[in-house]
């Protein structure tokens, strides 16, 4: 038997996202895994009447947590990968993913308003609430008729907003959905036109890179979630993209290679261009300098 503390977020899906990751780690390595949560309360969450690309730079739900490996707190620190700067303090690194969840975002559809099948369908004068910079220029680019609000909070605060009718809809990363069992109507958004925040989908363990637990964990990693996450990481260093710039990007398996698309927005939405790279699982970080290289920031 293992037994860890983990550092991790208080929220719902943080601790599911702990359960997950845990239980991965026990199936792979056939034996069990007993932890105990170390909830962190990070700067995001206390800082919740601001949108999220008015606090600062990437990171804004990472660096507490992962100070409580640092500090000796805890062994590992669970985190939603999209949350990660490209650079980890100290000696941490990303040690194991699980698989990674489907990695679209979705329009989530409020209880009384119109059903529609994407983002250009939503009606003229009707709202749409989200506190991406990149989800509200990609919004912008396909319907320029919406009216947009910063909605932020936890999963289930968000869905309870809509529900009250603050917002029409919402635009959500479907994998906390999914992990949460929220069953609100929604329509999926397709990667090639609308690209997620790079890592969206994927949960990250980090553990100092020194410790004889690291290599435990790098073993038991799911390869190709993990050659994913090397990837869409890189693109982000090689772009030099924080919060306030309008970036998405997602890799798939796709026959057997590594396919990435990526897409970049001018702020309003006017300009929107796409690029895409691909290669074997063998190479992310040649895949994400060429996607990086064949992409244009407007």
């Amino acid at each position: 038997m293992i037994k860890l503390k983990v550092a991790t977020r208080g929220s719902k899906l943080s601790l599911e996202q702990v359960v997950i990751a845990m239980r991965f780690l026990e199936q792979r390595l056939g034996e069990r895994v007993e932890y105990e949560p170390v909830i962190v309360k990070t700067r995001g969450d206390v800082m919740q009447d601001r949108p999220l690309f008015s606090i600062g730079v990437k990171g804004v739900f990472e660096k507490e947590v992962n100070r409580a490996v640092l500090n000796g707190e805890a062994d590992v620190a669970v985190h939603s990968m999209k949350d990660l700067p490209s650079q980890l303090e100290g000696d941490l690194e990303i040690a194991m993913v699980p698989p990674r969840e489907v990695p679209n975002d979705s329009l989530v559809i409020g209880m009384g308003s119109p059903e529609v099948t994407g983002v250009e369908d939503v009606p003229s004068g009707l709202s749409v609430g989200t506190s991406s910079v990149r989800r509200i220029a990609f919004l912008r680019h396909y319907n320029r008729n919406v009216i947009i609000k910063v909605v932020r909070g936890n999963v289930d605060t968000r869905i309870a907003k809509l529900n009250r009718g603050e917002v029409n809809y919402l635009l959500m990363a479907e994998a906390g959905l999914r992990r949460l069992n929220i069953l609100q109507k929604r329509v999926m958004l397709p990667l090639d036109k609308f690209p997620p925040e790079p890592g969206q989908g994927i949960i990250a363990v980090v553990a100092p890179s020194s410790s004889s637990l690291f290599d435990l964990l790098r073993r038991a990693s799911d390869e190709v979630t993990y050659a994913m996450a090397m990837a869409e990481r890189k693109f982000v260093e090689l772009i030099g993209a924080g919060c306030h710039t309008p970036i998405g990007a997602v890799s798939m398996l796709e026959g057997g290679r590594l396919t990435m698309t990526a897409a970049a927005a001018s702020p309003d939405g006017e300009v929107m261009n796409f690029a895409r790279a691909s290669g074997s699982l063998g190479e992310p970080e040649r895949i994400a300098r060429e996607l990086a290289k064949n992409l244009k920031v407007p």
